[in-house]
């Protein structure tokens, strides 16, 4: 079976308008078409974490299927004829791709945290943090994420995502990261647990300094 596929919609924070209408239409015909919600926020109630990072209202979509099914619905008749009502500034301020997910039984057996790493029956985390970004030294962040990794297993967070941009197929817009990551939390506070806590503020984040440059995002 293959790993799940995750439509990510960004809409730059310039544009309010008409967003809810559109997160909503989408919703409603992903749904018909076997789509589970994620998460879905307005750029004015997104959480930054990481200086420097936009505030896009983003809508995420779970499909279990391949990434052809999500492109078959992204390209569909359905789907266009609501896309291209919208104004050439709201699209020309949306990107959006497909990312693909990590297996929903986890990784048996690995250091990256997953559902696998818990007892799944006790784990219910409803908030995403959102991470993408370029990386310039590649084993630095390795050794960043060793720590990273650590603090999550604490916090009991995890990935459903976690890829380079091999794993990454853009539909609109432009996207040239390195990597993209959603991660599923308890609550909004553990999240600034983690961030705020002396361990990352203090180790982990000087490790990164200067190994890459990233966006990090958090919403309920």
């Amino acid at each position: 079976m293959p790993n799940p596929s995750y439509l990510i919609i960004k809409v730059k924070p310039e544009t309010i308008k008409n967003v809810d209408e559109y997160f909503k239409s989408i919703i409603e015909i992903a749904s018909l078409n076997g789509a589970e919600l994620l998460g879905h926020v307005k750029s004015t109630n997104v959480v930054v974490f990481e200086i420097g990072s936009i505030p896009s209202s983003t809508l995420i979509l779970k499909w279990k299927e391949s990434s052809e099914v999500v492109n078959k619905f992204w390209n569909s008749k359905i789907h266009q004829s609501i896309f291209n009502k919208l104004s050439l500034d709201f699209r020309e301020n949306l990107t959006s791709f497909i990312a693909q997910g990590l297996p929903d039984e986890g990784l048996i057996n690995e250091p990256i945290p997953t559902i696998a790493s818990y007892d799944a029956a006790t784990i219910e985390n409803n908030v995403s943090l959102i991470i993408e970004g370029t990386v310039s030294k590649p084993k630095v962040i390795e050794e960043y994420r060793e720590i990273l990794f650590e603090i999550m297993i604490e916090q009991k967070s995890y990935y459903v995502v976690l890829t380079s941009s091999e794993g990454i197929d853009v539909l609109h817009g432009k996207w040239s990261e390195d990597i993209f990551a959603i991660s599923r939390w308890k609550s909004m506070k553990s999240i600034h647990e983690f961030w705020y806590g002396e361990r990352y503020q203090n180790t982990a984040i000087p490790i990164r300094i200067g190994a890459g440059k990233f966006s990090v995002i958090g919403f309920r």
